[in-house]
């Protein structure tokens, strides 16, 4: 018995592994074995560095102000009146969430960037250090500008951002 799909006798051989020709662009994917090669992550991957973005908000700017809420709720909870000074120590943690955040691509990228195989180089594939880190986070606290940022990496082919760009960084796959 001869299954051969209608496509007058072809064997998976002769067209790809079983794609056909119309089908062979790369937004169907490559099939390869072994690790992925050094580039900038594709378009079509953009829900990993928007992944990544979001283990990173979790991870770097939302544990401390939700260790800082709990430690502020938790006083206010026992005590009849809050002591002198607990909104500093809120504060305080806002600060250190900003900082953070900023520098979170120091050591060549954010926690979320490891976890998704991303990693952030400066020109050369030299690892980006805390200028480059805190130059290229920095435009994702301007208010309003978030949008041009989330713009540039969708129209551009190769993924940069205006932060980016300020910086000397590339983000490529490890």
């Amino acid at each position: 018995m001869e299954l051969d799909g209608g496509r007058g006798g072809e064997t998976p051989e002769k067209t790809g592994g079983g794609r056909s020709d119309s089908h062979a662009d790369a937004s169907y994917g490559v099939f390869q074995t072994g690790p992925v090669p050094l580039g900038v992550p594709p378009r079509g991957r953009l829900w990993m560095r928007a992944a990544a973005f979001g283990v990173d908000l979790l991870l770097v700017a939302g544990g401390p102000l939700l260790v800082a809420s709990a430690i502020v709720f938790g006083i206010a909870f026992v005590s009849e009146q809050a002591p002198a000074g607990l909104d500093d120590g809120f504060r305080a943690a806002q600060v250190l969430a900003g900082l953070l955040f900023l520098f979170r691509d120091a050591a060549g990228g954010s926690p979320g960037k490891k976890l998704f195989g991303l990693r952030l180089v400066r020109k050369g594939g030299a690892a980006s250090g805390p200028a480059a880190s805190f130059a290229r986070n920095l435009t994702l606290l301007v208010p309003g500008w978030n949008l041009v940022e989330i713009a540039s990496v969708i129209r551009r082919r190769d993924g940069r951002r205006p932060g980016d760009k300020l910086a000397g960084t590339t983000l490529v796959e490890a």
